[in-house]
């Protein structure tokens, strides 16, 4: 009620000293009967003088001395009708300019921000505390005393307003220093004890009993207690105010700075720093209006209206710093308060001038008779002057807080646009740093972390390493009962003796100081935990409201990075297990192939291109007879049955041996609304020719076994019948009949002994020592060897030899076994036999000799220009006892030694020969 009065008073006290902005430039005298006659002129470009007595102006009757200072002040220009020496005179009348007291608007907006804060701050008390309570009263009570000394100006006419008007300001104005010294000793504590509480009364008696004085020259006139009223007696009067207002100002000035002064720690951090807080209001708001003002009035100066206006403004710091020193510490939002409060003041204010100066300028601009558009053009006034104060509240608003947080006011509206990006964001990592980063810088916190819900408990996502007394997880009950219906929940760390902390206490060992629930739909997703800012202070309102709108983004942001984390966990084990079934798929050493019901290939792995010997892109899609030969399929298999044995020439001319089996699809069960079937196809094709290789070994080693067994049993006759052969050869003449016989016997016996020998240099497995042996220089002696049968027989040798030697490990005198053998067999097969050559034998051809080598094989090949060898005799002729020259001494043992040769030196001979187009055989032996 007392903030109510204030406020009507003050509105009053606006409206008539706006008003009074617009001077007439005379002065009427009260008359009785309503008479208009000019007291005193101001400004002589009026034309009027003292005397005069208005009668008409513009033609129109004035009435009393109220509407003709109505009527001129709507009118710049008037024509008055007066009586002047008891003469009836017409003079024209010129209104003054419009002078606005600036001063006098700032204070009344510094007294709107008192009356402002300190309503706030009673409303705001808490509610348990008895002391808090009490001053939060008193800080209200010296807000509105100061409030009405600067708002409550009295202005004429002199009537009942102008009388409340004026008692109004001599109340707050006396009772102000006495509530000044009663705030200073009780706050930020008391001082004195209770003596000095029992004393505080005595404080408002000198301004009590110079109300009481106010009163009796108000009401009585003086009558009671002060006297008539005299010019002596009120001067008096001003003095012992001045007096009384300049003990109690040096009293409050004393008692600041003892509490400033004060070293021996009868005051907490808070209490310093509220004292601090209150001595830089006082300060930087009394000490320039002094500079200014309050000088040059004692030294009888008149300043500049800017000068004093200039004075005036650094008074509204004394209200701010009173309640910054009151509020924040006592963890309210101070910060939020005077910045709307001063928002909200400066719209009012802003509003007030200007629907006054829009006011003005109607009822100067239109003239009276227009009632009508007077009245609509102040309503359209009023609603636009309306519309504009929401717009202008938030731009002064924005600059307050600007200003506020002068660095941070970036980072902290970057944190309204964190949360929309937040929502773009799906990996939870980079989520949940950019939200904590964020909300470290933008409310400059000294530290923050985040609990995010794992099954039925909230885990850490920065490591509790850094700071070891946070808990590593927590349970959804850990905090108080109905937390997660809370916006934020402020942490404490009481507890009694020998009572087991809790984790809601553990937190705040930690140095986190407000937590708040991060909910989706009514279900707890995290917690975010705060700390104080690094200046050590509270987090205000506005703090808690900007994280708490971030942070409700926040949750959902990181339950759609949670899900998207789930859904990514499951496509990687599906993925996975896509990726292990395809490889077991493509590991396979089988080929595999999935058919549909028309035969056709709808998906193979790699080994079945490998036995179709086409790429997979080039199988998928071609029914199965393009790519192997296996109509028709075989059946599908069944309990007992086992795959399918089939063989078939390539185009290369190999044959190859596969097993083939065919089951039904278990998968999906259908392609394109067919059943699916598995063909399974094994390339036997090396196992057989294994299996050919272990039947060949067999039946070399039985042939060695009979081999050994022959040449024993034989070699004695055989050695026998030569023995006598050349013993009867020796005895007869070579005339003799029967010389040409025994010759014959002994070359057949040679012949004998040549065959058993082959036999049992097959059967040998010898193991003769090898060392390098140079391929270049053992080609060039097999066939200096030969070279005089060479030249004979006009065979002629191509060389293709590398520039560098190529070294092989083995037997020297067994690989020139091997190469004599080859050159040998060349020489036979284009006509010319070494061993035995025929005159009728065509003679001629062309031997080439070829030695290649890579990384760790070396080849020779052996070229003639001979008819060639059959087809049918190619696979053959490695066997024992097979040749094409047994009727010219051959035994078919040559190739056999020599691919036995070959083997045991770890490489392969093979034979290549077309008809008509010359034999070629391969000696492949690893390198040394």
């Amino acid at each position: 009620m007392l903030a109510l009065v204030v406020a009507g008073l003050g509105a009053v006290s606006v409206i008539r000293k706006v008003q009074s902005f617009q001077s007439l430039g005379f002065r009427l005298a009260p008359q009785s009967g309503g008479a208009s006659i000019v007291e005193s002129v101001q400004d002589p470009k009026s034309s009027l003088r003292p005397g005069d007595q208005i009668v008409l102006a513009n033609g129109k009757d004035v009435g009393g001395p109220t509407s003709l200072a109505e009527l001129l002040r709507k009118e710049s220009q008037a024509e008055l009708f007066l009586f002047r020496d008891g003469e009836p005179a017409t003079v024209p009348y010129v209104r003054p300019p419009l002078a606005i007291d600036g001063t006098y608007l700032i204070l009344s907006l510094i007294g709107v921000v008192y009356l402002l804060i300190g309503l706030y701050t009673l409303l705001r008390q808490e509610r348990g505390n008895r002391s808090h309570r009490s001053h939060a009263f008193l800080f209200f009570l010296w807000c509105l005393a100061s409030a009405a000394t600067y708002l409550l100006s009295a202005v004429a006419p002199v009537d009942l307003a102008f009388a409340m008007v004026s008692l109004g300001d001599d109340f707050a104005r006396l009772l102000l220093p006495a509530l000044t010294l009663h705030l200073f000793l009780v706050f930020p504590f008391s001082l004195g004890g209770r003596t000095g509480r029992r004393l505080i009364p005595f404080l408002y008696l000198p301004g009590a009993a110079l109300i009481a004085l106010h009163l009796d020259l108000a009401l009585n006139n003086g009558r009671l207690i002060f006297g008539h009223p005299t010019d002596l007696r009120l001067q008096r009067l001003d003095r012992v105010e001045i007096a009384q207002l300049a003990i109690f100002a040096l009293a409050s000035v004393a008692l600041l700075i003892r509490r400033l002064v004060d070293r021996r720690g009868r005051q907490g951090w808070e209490h310093q720093r509220q004292t601090q807080w209150v001595a830089v209001g006082l300060a930087g708001g009394y000490l320039p209006f002094l500079a200014l003002s309050g000088i040059p009035f004692v030294m009888g100066l008149h300043a500049p209206e800017v000068v004093r206006a200039a004075s005036v403004l650094p008074l509204a710091l004394v209200p701010l710093t009173f309640a910054y020193a009151i509020l924040r510490y006592k963890l309210w939002d101070v910060e939020v308060i005077v910045r709307d409060t001063i928002s909200l003041t400066l719209t009012l204010l802003l509003g007030l001038i200007g629907f006054s100066m829009v006011n003005l300028a109607i009822s100067r601009g239109v003239a009276q008779e227009l009632t009508l558009a007077r009245n609509l053009l102040s309503f359209a006034a009023g609603l636009g002057i309306a519309g504009l104060l929401v717009p202008t509240k938030a731009g002064i608003s924005t600059a307050l807080e600007r200003l506020q947080y002068r660095g941070r006011w970036g980072k902290r509206r970057a944190l309204n646009e964190l949360g929309r990006e937040l929502l773009h964001e799906r990996d939870l990592c980079r989520l949940c740093d950019a939200l904590l980063r964020q909300m470290e810088d933008g409310v400059d916190l000294e530290r923050v972390n985040l609990y995010l819900a794992q099954g039925d408990v909230l885990i850490p996502i920065r490591p509790t390493t850094e700071v070891p007394e946070l808990p590593e997880r927590l349970a959804f009950d850990s905090l108080d009962e109905g937390f997660w219906r809370k916006d934020v929940q402020e942490l404490s760390g009481l507890a009694l003796p020998l009572e087991t902390l809790t984790p809601a206490q553990q937190v705040f060992i930690a140095g986190y100081r407000y937590a708040f629930p991060l909910t989706v739909r009514g279900r707890g997703v995290g917690i975010a935990l705060a700390s104080h800012r690094r200046d050590q202070t509270p987090l205000s309102s506005d703090d808690t409201e900007l994280i708490r709108q971030l942070l409700n983004q926040a949750s959902l942001a990181i339950e759609n990075a949670q899900l998207v984390g789930q859904l990514s966990v499951r496509l990687q084990e599906m993925q996975s297990l896509q990726r292990f079934s395809a490889g077991i798929f493509e590991s396979s050493p089988a080929g595999i192939a999935v058919l549909d019901v028309a035969g056709r290939i709808v998906s193979a792995n790699a080994a079945f291109g490998l036995i179709a010997g086409l790429a997979n892109d080039h199988v998928t899609g071609r029914p199965l007879d393009e790519v192997l030969p296996l109509a028709p399929l075989p059946p599908m298999l069944e309990a007992g049955h086992g795959p399918m044995d089939v063989s078939f020439c390539d185009a290369a001319g190999r044959e190859r041996h596969l097993q083939v089996s065919l089951a039904g699809f278990e998968g999906e069960g259908s392609h394109a609304g067919h059943r699916l079937r598995v063909l399974v196809v094994h390339d036997a094709t090396e196992r057989v020719a294994m299996e050919t290789a272990l039947k060949e070994q067999d039946r070399l080693a039985a042939l060695g076994m009979l081999a050994a067994g022959v040449a024993h049993e034989v070699n004695t006759p055989i050695t026998g019948i030569s023995s006598y052969a050349q013993m009867l050869l020796s005895d007869i003449p070579e005339d003799h009949p029967h010389h040409e016989i025994l010759k014959k016997v002994e070359r057949q016996t040679f012949r004998a002994a040549r065959i058993v020998n082959n036999l049992l240099e097959l059967a040998r497995d010898r193991q003769k020592e090898r060392r390098p042996v140079p391929l270049k220089p053992l080609l060039t002696e097999c066939v200096d060897l030969l070279g005089e049968r060479l030249d004979k027989k006009r065979i002629e040798i191509t060389w293709e030899l590398p520039a560098e030697d190529v070294v092989v490990m083995g037997c020297d005198g067994e690989l020139q076994q091997v190469f004599t053998n080859l050159i040998v067999n060349a020489f036979d097969a284009m006509g010319v036999s070494p061993s035995c050559p025929s005159p009728a034998s065509p003679v001629g051809g062309r031997l080439t000799l070829r030695l290649e080598a890579d990384e760790d094989k070396a080849r020779v090949y052996v070229q003639d220009t001979g008819p060639g060898i059959p087809p049918e005799k190619l696979e053959a002729i490695f066997q024992p006892f097979f040749s094409t020259k047994l009727s010219r001494g051959g035994t078919g043992l040559g190739l056999s030694i020599s691919s036995e040769i070959v083997r045991r030196h770890g490489g392969r001979l093979e034979a290549v020969s077309r008809p008509g187009e010359g034999g070629c055989f391969l000696v492949e032996l690893p390198l040394a």
